[in-house]
């Protein structure tokens, strides 16, 4: 196997020391993108948070690091959900945060659980977008937040990783999947043009 296509394996479902590896040079690499996402969810103390594919846990402990709101991750990968268990444990003990290992297609949470969601970089790898989008809103509060983020084709294509398995997206494709299961959309460029952001708002 190349090592972009491992790389690209590794990001889709991270296994064992090699899966850890890659996940933290990601988290250098995407940290504007980060930044610019956390920006955008407009976080207050009393909010409660998704993290729709939350791999290794590092945003999930930026956000827990910069204010006290209830924070949850899920990840289909076990071993994801195990590094980011091991990255906020003093966060999941305190009862702040929460963990689980499930698909993005059936999140295990009551309708209306939550404040506001963010997925960043993950959509390539969704097996449904249409049937994911619907969860996010199911899990949402009326008038919720959804902030999809994720790197431009162009900016895809400049990653040699990225021929394997990365699924690409216009971004009408995904404001129509996203208008389609009841949100309103608004496009943000974000990290210097590299990326944009599907700012979704759940509509009741």
């Amino acid at each position: 196997m190349s090592i972009n296509k491992y790389i690209a394996k590794q990001l889709g479902n991270p296994t064992g020391i090699g899966g850890k590896l890659v996940f933290s040079v990601m988290s250098r690499q995407n940290r504007p993108l980060y930044e610019d996402t956390i920006r955008l969810l407009s976080l207050t103390d009393s909010d409660s948070i998704l993290d729709i594919g939350c791999g290794n846990g590092y945003v999930l402990n930026m956000l827990a690091s910069r204010s006290d709101c209830a924070l949850t991750g899920v990840d289909f990968s076990p071993s994801a959900v195990k590094s980011a268990l091991s990255r906020n444990r003093k966060f999941v003990k305190n009862g702040r945060m929460n963990l689980v290992c499930q698909d993005m297609s059936k999140l295990p949470f009551p309708d209306c659980s939550f404040d506001k969601a963010y997925s960043i970089n993950t959509v390539y790898f969704w097996e449904n977008l249409d049937e994911v989008m619907t969860e996010i809103r199911r899990v949402l509060k009326p008038n919720g937040l959804f902030i999809n983020a994720l790197y431009t084709n162009e900016t895809l294509d400049g990653f040699s990783h990225t021929e394997f398995g990365y699924k690409r997206f216009a971004p009408g494709e995904l404001t129509d999947a996203a208008q389609n299961a009841g949100f309103s959309v608004n496009i943000t460029p974000v990290f210097n043009g590299k990326a944009y952001c599907l700012v979704c708002r759940r509509d009741d």
